[in-house]
């Protein structure tokens, strides 16, 4: 088993999630037709809304985040609740594949199905890993290429943190029920943020090319409680077997 352990241990140790968030989003811009009528938050600047909505947003103690990007040999989706306590979970699947992903106090558990094994690992590491819990520090790889997905702050700053304006109000309407106002830029799509309460981003639908995206924010300063998942594989000390 040590031997077979090493096997799978050396496809998938360094780099093998290349990954990242600002695939998904950065590159994505926005716009629409049409001006919000003027009145309290809606009548400060394009630019004003757009960052007092990344500002609210970063600073939530937690939110959900759900939807998809489509790119061009590249479709993510996420499901996911993350919190600046160190505690969140959910699933990403890419291009077929899925994860399981949690973290506890600075600890990293994931869980990948034989499709996300095979493709960013191996056949070795697939059939002795599949369906387990692999788990380890959040600060080392490959739970660190999760980092982006798991903190508020970091999700908020991977989708906004290099759009460019020129920002333009769109329409006021409605997002599942929270009032919100569109801000456009140069694209096609819209970030919606809320106008009432705490000025929070709703929901980002964003379009490039042959890349678009639908992402909604929900839940914000929920607590996330993920529970510790039972047994696992510490991934340090299969590395320690596949070396020695």
């Amino acid at each position: 088993m040590p031997g077979d352990y090493g096997t799978a241990n050396h496809r998938f140790r360094p780099g093998w999630l290349t990954l990242s968030t600002a695939l998904l989003l950065t590159a994505m811009s926005m716009a629409a037709p049409s001006t919000a009528a003027a009145s309290g938050f809606t009548s400060t600047s394009a630019a004003q809304i757009f960052s007092k909505a990344v500002k609210d947003s970063a600073a939530a103690n937690s939110f959900s985040v759900e939807g998809a990007v489509k790119q061009p040999g590249s479709d993510i989706t996420l499901k996911l609740a993350v919190s600046a306590s160190g505690m969140s979970e959910g699933t990403i699947s890419i291009n077929g594949g899925s994860v399981q992903v949690i973290e506890i106090d600075g600890t990293g558990y994931f869980k990948a199905d034989t499709k996300f094994w095979t493709k960013y690992a191996s056949a070795a590491a697939a059939d002795l890993l599949v369906g387990r819990w692999v788990y380890g520090p959040m600060t080392s790889s490959p739970f660190s290429s999760f980092k982006g997905f798991l903190s508020p702050r970091q999700v908020i700053g991977s989708f906004f943190g290099n759009a460019q304006g020129p920002y333009k109000k769109g329409r006021t309407s409605t997002v599942d029920g929270q009032p919100v106002i569109a801000i456009t830029g140069t694209g096609s799509g819209a970030l919606y943020v809320a106008t009432t309460g705490e000025h929070f981003v709703v929901r980002l639908q964003a379009t490039k090319g042959s890349s678009n995206a639908t992402i909604s924010f929900t839940h914000y300063n929920r607590p996330v409680r993920p529970k510790k998942p039972a047994g696992g594989v510490n991934l340090q000390q299969l590395e320690n077997q596949g070396s020695s």
